[in-house]
């Protein structure tokens, strides 16, 4: 089978501990970009967050944003799939995370509103590079659309509070863990999956012809639909255990040892 394209997670997979692509990762993706691979980065952050990692690769990439709410091209901005949050979920969502007191950040767009002001929101809006702007509920965001939402938590108790809004909101929303203390929702019609297979379409290429590389359980969707799944050596073991294939770690330069073991 002849790969014709790589989608990758950003945080935990591309990027080192430090946040960073390393020269040999980079070389790499730019090798395989060379012999006509299609490289497609793809991350829960919104595309300011990813400007300053873009600046590495060359070319109008196609991106998958927001865990898979979104997927656009990253120099001509032209939408390839999109799929917000039903409002009604977002305020069941705020309402939430306010009662229970976790911060709550939502994506309308590219705008980033909490409902509060704490050292970890301050890391995350450090990361995204967005304006925060703090609100009470839901109501600024009502003409925007809600592309995503997250609470920030504790680790401890990430899965009863998954599984607690599951049962809350059933089949209409997904809900996982990007990192320990983040448990993010998308609408149940986003994932990275789908919008790799709109992508895939988009760009004439089968999920066959894909590989896929990841670490968290937001990348299971993508790592499921491609036609070869690569878990990081840092992922999970019940991850690794469902993909083809597993590589090294992201300190280790994981993504680089994928590209020369399948492209190179």
């Amino acid at each position: 089978m002849k790969y014709k394209l790589l989608a990758v997670d950003m945080d935990g997979t591309l990027l080192n501990e430090e946040s960073i692509v390393t020269r040999r990762t980079r070389e790499a993706v730019w090798a395989a970009m060379d012999r006509g691979v299609l490289f497609v980065p793809s991350t829960g952050r919104p595309m300011g967050g990813m400007r300053k990692i873009l600046s590495d690769f060359d070319g109008d990439l196609p991106l998958i944003l927001f865990n898979g709410a979104m997927a656009v091209t990253a120099k001509t901005g032209r939408a390839l799939f999109s799929q917000g949050l039903d409002f009604r979920c977002a305020e069941a969502i705020f309402a939430g995370g306010v009662r229970g007191g976790y911060p709550v950040i939502a994506w309308a767009g590219e705008r980033l509103f909490v409902s509060c002001e704490n050292e970890e929101v301050s890391t995350y809006q450090a990361i995204t590079g967005a304006e925060v702007h703090i609100v009470a509920d839901m109501e600024p965001m009502r003409a925007l659309g809600v592309t995503k939402m997250l609470w920030i938590i504790p680790p401890e108790d990430a899965n009863r509070l998954r599984d607690e809004m599951l049962g809350l909101l059933g089949s209409r929303v997904s809900c996982y863990t990007s990192q320990s203390y983040l448990l993010e929702f998308v609408d149940a019609g986003a994932s990275k999956g789908l919008a790799l297979g709109a992508i895939g379409a988009a760009y004439g290429i089968a999920r066959e012809e894909m590989i896929a590389v990841g670490d968290g359980y937001n990348d299971v969707p993508m790592l499921e639909y491609a036609g070869l799944g690569v878990a990081m050596g840092n992922a999970p073991a019940d991850i690794k255990a469902m993909c083809q294939d597993v590589t090294l770690s992201n300190s280790e330069d994981g993504v680089a040892a994928v590209i020369e073991k399948y492209f190179l």
